[in-house]
């Protein structure tokens, strides 16, 4: 009779753990659309075809108090998006958690069809023909 109690503290616990996780994982899916929805342009850099132009968003988290500093802790402060001069999003980099894009000091580039940013690993490239 001593087992059941335990057993059943343990069923509860594992269930308790399979809810979290998803909820928490739901939450920061939620956070981080809202804070892209709600980033503002820093600077934008136009290519020299002035076909596209790529723009440095800076994420607002300030508004989740310490949320948002925890939440900040796993996603960058900065991200790029290259749009198309009529306004078509072409590429984003919001989206790649596992880097720190942007430094202040440095500019991205276009050469030609090929656009660099500044990233964690040093420099981010990405191909985009739209550019050329």
């Amino acid at each position: 009779m001593s087992g059941k109690p335990a057993a059943r503290s343990t069923r509860t616990s594992a269930r308790v753990l399979l809810m979290a996780v998803p909820l928490c994982l739901l939450t920061f899916i939620v956070l981080k659309v809202f804070s892209s929805l709600t980033a503002k342009p820093l600077k934008i850099y136009d290519s020299e075809s002035a076909k596209c132009h790529i723009s440095r968003y800076a994420a607002d988290y300030a508004f989740l108090g310490v949320v948002g500093s925890i939440f900040e802790l796993f996603s960058s402060r900065s991200f790029y998006r290259v749009y198309a001069t009529d306004g078509q999003l072409l590429k984003t980099s919001e989206w790649y958690l596992w880097m720190r894009e942007g430094n202040p000091g440095v500019a991205p580039e276009f050469h030609g069809e090929m656009i660099l940013y500044p990233g964690s690993e040093g420099w981010e490239s990405w191909i985009i023909p739209e550019c050329r």
